[in-house]
């Protein structure tokens, strides 16, 4: 199973729009250089803190050592779209909490034709790095899929990397004009725990605050919404 984790999520511009924040190309000798981002790239989980009282089902905040709530594992089982592309899965809290925006970039790669991973998960303002590590010139062209606003157009030179950061939340097609066969989906949520599933569906949440949430199914261009209860234990979710 995909396992959740915890993100720490010469360049010449085409064009540029949307709401968000771009910067210029990065320095490459402080990228990894295996061309894979430092943390998965097809998950985050951020721990929140509560505002309030943590919502739990049994209305009880589990006991610890340290008089701290206890995250707990989820696991469960998605629809899958018929397209083949994957299944992504997200836990909105229904009671407000603050958690940190992650920091640390994920990474977005041209490499072998194609745009790896083919689905990437970031939080609001959490840099993205979209890299070209091959010999053959491309372009990243990037746009959310509802409003149809373009975020970005920007060429990627041989080894370049450029940074952006979604201020709003959504999914966004990926494209590369030059090779139209090329395409990716960046998902951007504010929520604190999303997950890529796996090609049959399956997930796994680590560290879950329990509480009510907002269960968020993305599949093949299907949406689907429940809510959903994290008990004070391990807890399994049917979603299909």
């Amino acid at each position: 199973m995909r396992r959740a984790t915890l993100i720490a999520l010469g360049m010449i511009a085409v064009g540029v729009g949307g709401c968000a924040r771009d910067q210029a190309v990065i320095d490459l000798t402080s990228a990894a250089t295996d061309g894979q981002s430092t943390t998965d790239p097809t998950s985050t989980t951020t721990r929140p803190t509560s505002t309030g009282t943590v919502p739990t089902s049994t209305g009880t905040e589990p006991a610890a050592t340290d008089g701290a709530v206890i995250g707990q594992t989820v696991t469960g089982h998605a629809p899958v779209s018929r397209d083949g592309s994957l299944t992504v899965v997200i836990l909105e809290p229904e009671t407000a909490m603050s958690f940190e925006t992650p920091t640390e970039p994920v990474r977005m790669d041209q490499l072998g034709m194609e745009f790896l991973p083919p689905v990437l998960l970031a939080g609001t303002g959490q840099p993205v790095h979209f890299r070209n590590s091959e010999d053959v010139l491309h372009n990243v062209r990037v746009y959310n899929i509802e409003s149809k606003d373009t975020a970005f157009n920007i060429s990627t030179p041989l080894g370049g990397t450029y940074e952006h950061r979604f201020d709003v939340a959504g999914t966004y097609r990926v494209a590369c004009d030059i090779h139209p066969a090329m395409g990716a989906s960046v998902v951007i949520t504010a929520a604190p725990y999303a997950t890529v599933a796996e090609r049959d569906g399956s997930f796994v949440f680590d560290d879950v605050l329990p509480g009510a949430y907002r269960a968020i199914v993305q599949f093949g261009g299907e949406r689907t919404e429940q809510r959903v209860d994290i008990a004070p234990s391990a807890t399994e979710l049917a979603l299909d």
